[in-house]
């Protein structure tokens, strides 16, 4: 049937026109943007898997920035934990030299003035060695925690324990001395007692001020002596804290290799729901490309149809 108020063949044209329109400009704009999902309308439940993907993967992230962080502090504070502990076996040499009887009192005050430098300077680097302002060689910390990642489980995180390093701390089981008492004035007969190198009375040998000499000293043989089983406890200790430092980093290098991991495998997996496939997308530009010309040259031909009508009109 030849009709002219209602074009059939044009109204069909255009309507494949503008679905194919639609197509193409979803194929430019995932081309453009490299997204395959640009709006929560184009994949609703993507959107959703998407963002929590990328949110554990982030956080993931961050947790390996967390544990290196932490390892570069465990470094820093077992450097200088490794110099202290160089140190207190430098003062067991002197302390074994100043227990022999082959030595005269001056020249036990001669290593005992060695040994309290050493001493003092073992106070300086416990008080004064920090990382990022934070006192840990100093305070005592059995709760120090570092996050790994976004979970909510306990195992987001990891706790350290950090004992004092400070030679005057006394309390049991939170220093690397090993000390359970406050420093006292008894020629280091109890091992068990802190160290105290602050000295007013620099020689024994002359007139005693009351509380005024060192607490710690080998100005004589018997306190040299019990320095040297003082100090092996020490060493001990010491020896102990810095290897836990270093199984710290060891776990914590692990725990950022494995969030690395991990982090790229859910990145991963947010890249196969959301970005776009190129070749597929290039694919669907070119045919919505050659059929956006077909339905231009089919909507042309649709309307030229009815100038037919004026033929059986003459």
């Amino acid at each position: 049937m030849t009709v002219l108020n209602t074009n059939i063949p044009s109204l069909i044209a255009h309507k494949a026109m503008t679905l194919n329109a639609r197509s193409m400009s979803q194929s430019m704009e995932r081309l453009s943007t490299g997204k395959r999902i640009n709006s929560g309308a184009d994949d609703p439940a993507g959107v959703a898997m998407a963002a929590r993907l990328q949110a554990a993967a982030r956080s993931d992230r961050q947790g390996v920035r967390n544990a290196m962080d932490a390892i570069s502090m465990l470094q820093t504070y077992g450097a200088a934990g490794a110099n202290i502990l160089d140190m207190v076996i430098r003062m067991k040499e002197l302390a074994v030299q100043a227990s022999s009887d082959t030595l005269t009192v001056d020249d036990r005050l001669a290593l005992d003035s060695e040994y309290n430098q050493l001493g003092l300077e073992w106070t300086r680097i416990a008080a004064n060695t920090r990382w990022n302002s934070f006192a840990g060689m100093s305070t005592f910390n059995n709760a120090f925690n570092v996050r790994l990642d976004g979970g909510a489980a306990a195992g987001a995180t990891v706790t350290l324990t950090l004992a004092e390093w400070s030679p005057d701390h006394a309390t049991a089981n939170q220093n690397v001395t090993g000390a359970t008492a406050a420093a006292g004035d008894d020629n280091n007969a109890s091992a068990a007692q802190a160290f105290n190198f602050t000295r007013n009375q620099n020689s024994l040998a002359a007139t005693p001020v009351a509380n005024a000499r060192a607490f710690d000293h080998i100005q004589s043989r018997a306190a040299a002596t019990a320095a040297v089983t003082k100090l092996d406890t020490a060493i001990t200790g010491m020896s102990r804290e810095i290897a836990q430092n270093g199984a710290y980093i060891n776990r914590l290098e692990r725990a950022s290799d494995n969030l690395t991991n991990v982090a790229t495998a859910l990145e991963k997996s947010q890249s196969q729901i959301e970005d776009a496939d190129y070749a597929a997308e290039t694919t669907e530009l070119a045919r919505t490309q050659i059929i956006a010309q077909a339905a231009t040259a089919m909507l042309a031909q649709a309307n030229a149809a009815p100038q037919t009508v004026l033929a059986l009109l003459q």
